[in-house]
């Protein structure tokens, strides 16, 4: 299982810097369980991180000055030293952008973690408890009100597909639109079942990286399928290692290899360092 998109054809667009460790949500869809050579490590506490210098080469050598942080299977808002790794990235790469991939839950707790970043993406199901916790675990919704409100730049919506909220996404769409949301990106699960595109219904009103944007309630909303998004990255891993392909799945590993879903229970990761505190 791999993506399909085309490698060394499309442009370097952006950098991911992808931690390991323990999380504190437990998403059934998680990419992180497809790569396995990533289950031991947990860099969470880890200044400087392996491999970083290397990438930030990397960065250099195909003019990307955004860099964003992620995680593989863990809340990049976990990790221990923020405030170093943007002042490393900024020592290099002119005319950084800082931008972070998470799933909120740690939003208002650190404004001082957040006010670091110039820009970045909520995962967000849905605004139903029950639908929330089968695709990302136990705990409390982030207060995306809250988190916009306090924030100087706005974050973008990234709602994963799944057959728990499905039903409700134009629900969902309409809420976050009442909310102030700009940007939503509606994204095809990995590993899973594939969804297709449920938005054909509406006008496209243009196309992003080869993806389909509609304008829904004011609002960008693109579908994206990592397997044919025309798009390149520079990835560092949590192991040191650092790939110029866009399917991150392939990049963790000298081998590359990749487990298919069938691999994992439907309730999806189970390992014990992924078990952490909640909120």
């Amino acid at each position: 299982m791999g993506c399909l998109n085309s490698e060394g054809q499309f442009s370097h667009w952006f950098g991911n810097i992808h931690l390991s460790g323990p999380c504190n949500r437990s998403c059934y869809f998680c990419i992180g369980q497809h790569m396995m050579a990533l289950d031991s490590l947990n860099v969470l506490d880890t200044w400087p991180l392996p491999g970083i210098d290397d990438f930030i080469a990397k960065c250099l050598l195909k003019d990307v000055s955004e860099v964003n942080l992620t995680g593989s299977n863990t809340d990049p808002l976990l990790y221990e030293h923020l405030p170093e790794l943007k002042s490393h990235l900024k020592r290099y790469i002119p005319h950084l952008t800082f931008g972070l991939r998470t799933n909120g839950v740690l939003a208002i707790q650190h404004p001082e973690l957040w006010s670091l970043f110039d820009k970045g993406s909520i995962s967000f199901p849905s605004f139903r408890s029950d639908v929330y916790t089968k695709m990302m675990g136990p705990g409390q919704i982030p207060d995306l009100a809250q988190i916009l409100k306090k924030s100087s730049w706005m974050p973008k919506i990234n709602i994963v597909l799944g057959p728990e909220n499905l039903p409700h996404l134009a629900e969902t769409i309409s809420l976050l639109s009442d909310l102030g949301v700009q940007k939503i990106n509606v994204r095809e699960p990995y590993g899973q079942p594939h969804i297709g595109d449920p938005l054909t219904s509406f006008p496209q009103d243009s196309t992003r990286f080869g993806m389909p944007v509609y304008k829904i309630h004011g609002v960008d909303v693109i579908y994206w399928d990592v397997h044919y998004v025309e798009v390149e990255s520079v990835n560092l891993y949590a192991n040191g290692r650092v790939s110029l392909t866009y399917p991150v799945t392939k990049g963790h590993a000298p081998t590359g290899k990749v487990e298919d879903q069938s691999h994992f229970p439907k309730s999806g990761r189970v390992r014990s360092q992924w078990l952490t505190v909640l909120d």
